[in-house]
């Protein structure tokens, strides 16, 4: 399938307008944003200073800006090169779906581009102001707890510009994937917990945080591990760029870091008495995590893999289009770790609304 029909069939169709710019912002991702900022929601339910309805706008707010930072991420990578990636690489995935085909293909222009990131980061912004009024409000301007999601939001609007934008550009020297880590993990999760509580820093919530942000690290970091050598042709820097070796060892081992301290971290929780041992439930996925390392071992490798879907791996939507495209034997491992993510908050968020 050729990137025009593709595009067509993926990226376009659509009326302009808020859909049209809430698919091309990568709406597909938002679990990853979503899902942790409601693990954090339930995880506060019971807290002294807990507002139902701040958090109920904090996690719009996240998932907004979420698609906002998306955006931001296509303008900085427009600007600072404007070519067609598939010409530059024809193996790579990034070039076979470039996050700028709207623009290339004259849907859009770099100017609307520019004014929807704004409406996004804007609104997302209007929400959290007003959740920091109202913790003001609720607790007192005296008691300063609504500094604290001022906090988190100013680190993460700082960290999240700068993930592809000037003057630090972290996705360009390796640090991408650590950075996301960091944005749907610890300041997510400990920004919505002193939004909804008023609580700056926990260690149970920052723990979690920290299990939650290496699973989301690993969507990104699988797909540059399988990308690696096109990141190459595209002179594009990832994490795993930066531990390539011939052998690929290195790159794998951070694989299984990625998707097994997690479980280590949701013991020591346990251990420690924060957690009851309901929380031992996330093990179920477990078996995919496992199969994620043992798939992508293979197929780094050059060896034979069975890239298609199984019921215990999770949805995997729109999955056919990629496979007509010849995109599956990235979009299965993509999906694989992205459910990882999605089905260890939800067991997470069941257990603690049971009472766990």
């Amino acid at each position: 399938m050729s990137n025009d029909v593709l595009s067509e069939k993926y990226y376009r169709g659509h009326h302009k307008g808020l859909f049209f710019w809430i698919r091309n912002s990568r709406a597909i991702a938002l679990p990853q944003s979503m899902l942790p900022a409601i693990l954090a929601i339930v995880f506060c339910i019971g807290h002294e200073g807990f507002v139902w309805w701040i958090a109920v706008l904090a996690a719009l707010g996240v998932v907004i800006g979420h698609l906002g930072m998306n955006l931001a991420d296509d303008y900085y990578d427009y600007c600072r090169d404007s070519r067609i990636r598939s010409t530059l690489s024809k193996t790579s995935i990034r070039a076979r779906m470039d996050k700028c085909t709207y623009i290339n293909n004259g849907d859009a222009t770099i100017e609307d581009l520019r004014k929807a990131m704004i409406i996004f980061l804007a609104i997302a912004g209007g929400l959290g102001a007003i959740c920091v009024v109202a913790r003001a409000y609720i607790d007192g301007f005296a008691a300063r707890t609504w500094l604290y999601p001022i906090i988190y939001a100013v680190i993460g609007l700082f960290v999240g510009i700068n993930y592809s934008g000037k003057p630090l550009q972290l996705c360009m020297h390796g640090f991408g994937e650590l950075v996301i880590g960091i944005m749907f993990g610890p300041l997510l999760m400990l920004g919505m917990q002193a939004a909804v509580c008023g609580i700056g820093f926990s260690w149970p919530m920052a723990v979690l945080s920290i299990a939650i942000g290496l699973l989301v690290t690993n969507i990104v970091y699988v797909h540059s591990v399988m990308e690696v050598e096109a990141d190459g042709e595209l002179d594009k820097m990832t994490f795993a760029r930066l531990l390539y070796t011939k052998e690929r060892t290195v790159e794998l081992i951070m694989v299984a870091v990625f998707a097994m301290i997690p479980f280590l971290l949701i013991g020591l929780g346990i251990i420690l008495g924060w957690w009851s041992a309901w929380y031992l439930i996330t093990l179920i996925t477990l078996p995919m995590s496992v199969y994620l390392i043992y798939s992508l071992t293979r197929f780094v490798h050059g060896l034979p893999t069975n890239d298609s879907p199984q019921w215990w791996m999770g949805p995997m939507t729109e999955f056919e289009i990629f496979k007509e495209a010849g995109m599956d034997w990235f979009l299965i491992r993509w999906l694989l770790a992205r459910n990882v993510v999605m089905y260890f908050c939800l067991i997470l968020i069941i257990v603690l609304l049971c009472g766990g």
